[in-house]
């Protein structure tokens, strides 16, 4: 009850923050709403399905951030001494499956090695709460790969999007962390899916479309697409709402 208790003023505090942030109302809006679509998932599955928030806050938020701290730190070592001498397509193919491989690859560690034999359930709150704690990293640091030429038009173009149409400004943070949401749980339900099975094709759909999204979207911020623009901006989310509801798909079927 504790536990539950201090993550219900965690989600205040985030929300707090998150309405009060420089901005448009339209941007604080979308922002908020986006963390309430990331961490909704996390909350409804202890709540309504009894899973335990040892696993749900504990062991999916700290694997996922020790393959999150793993990713960056990877991306900004290549940023630095390989990127910078490659174009766009190279650096997307490469950092795409490096992406799928630190967060997929310390998921099927988990569920392999200290985790085995979870219920539906139970994996997908282990998704659910990496896909929460993302959403609460991204509302208070909007922009972890500052000082990188991603980074930097991230900040060119948020900026943008705040001063475009309102519609537009509250669905891009909505669209964006409802797919990454379902990313999240989706492929993690895959890898577990397969290490259960012992079959091959449910991780390595899952390792694909991570890899596919991770690599897409690195690719339109190399290219620097305006994501403030509409048109623009439904093709950056293509990619991912396609490898997401793959996901989706196949993890119904090991079901």
């Amino acid at each position: 009850m504790l536990i539950r208790i201090s993550l219900l003023g965690l989600v205040a505090y985030v929300l707090f923050r998150t309405v009060h942030k420089p901005g448009s109302t339209w941007s604080r809006i979308g922002g908020a709403l986006g963390v309430l679509v990331g961490i909704a998932p996390a909350i409804w599955v202890m709540a309504a399905r009894g899973v335990s928030s040892k696993l749900v806050v504990g062991y999916g938020v700290l694997f996922f951030l020790f393959s999150v701290l793993m990713k960056t730190a990877l991306y900004l070592v290549l940023s630095k001494h390989v990127y910078s001498s490659l174009g766009p397509a190279p650096e997307a193919l490469i950092h795409g499956p490096l992406s799928s491989a630190c967060e997929l690859g310390i998921a099927a560690i988990a569920f392999g090695l200290v985790l085995p034999n979870l219920g539906l359930w139970q994996v997908f709150g282990f998704g659910a709460g990496a896909a929460a704690v993302e959403a609460i990293i991204v509302s208070l640091q909007q922009n972890p790969l500052v000082g990188t030429q991603v980074g930097t038009h991230i900040a060119d173009q948020t900026l943008k999007l705040q001063s475009g149409p309102a519609w537009l400004v509250v669905a891009v943070p909505v669209m964006d962390r409802g797919l990454a949401t379902t990313a999240h749980i989706a492929c993690r339900g895959l890898v577990a899916a397969g290490i259960a099975s012992r079959r091959l094709w449910p991780g390595a759909i899952a390792f694909l479309a991570f890899a596919a999204t991770d690599g897409f979207v690195m690719y339109c911020h190399v290219r620097k697409w305006e994501f403030a623009k509409p048109v623009l901006a439904a093709r950056l989310f293509s990619v991912p709402a396609l490898a997401t509801a793959s996901s989706v798909v196949a993890w119904y079927l090991t079901t």
